[in-house]
């Protein structure tokens, strides 16, 4: 098996067991809610990323707690899923419980329709 079909089946198994999170976030997402094709669980390069808009380069990573643990990680894969052209925000699981889904579906729609930079809307990346 190549490392690709490896990938691919991880992937699918990512899509079959998501986090409630994700879960009630790829709801609120899906089937051009937002006037954009998203993808969830979906590889780029070794990564595989939450949720991704291959039209507009963006990836959005939900976080639970355990990134909280593995920072170094998650920059490396952060610089890496951004050198291939595509913008990428992480939003905590904590971010994303006290804000609220739907405020966070609205403002990722308000910068999609109106070509905002999105970091400037969520929470910053880890440091």
């Amino acid at each position: 098996m190549t490392k690709h079909s490896t990938q691919i089946i991880r992937a699918k198994q990512l899509r079959k067991n998501m986090s409630d999170a994700e879960s009630k976030f790829w709801y609120r997402i899906n089937r051009n809610q937002l006037g954009v094709k998203f993808r969830r669980q979906q590889p780029i390069g070794p990564y595989i990323v939450d949720f991704v808009c291959h039209s507009l380069r963006l990836a959005i990573e939900l976080d639970g707690d355990q990134h909280s643990q593995n920072i170094a990680y998650d920059n490396t894969r952060t610089e890496y899923i951004e050198s291939q052209g595509y913008k990428l925000i992480r939003i905590p699981n904590t971010y994303l419980t006290r804000t609220g889904i739907d405020e966070v579906v609205h403002t990722l729609h308000r910068c999609i329709q109106d070509n905002l930079d999105v970091h400037n809307y969520f929470v910053p990346r880890y440091n």
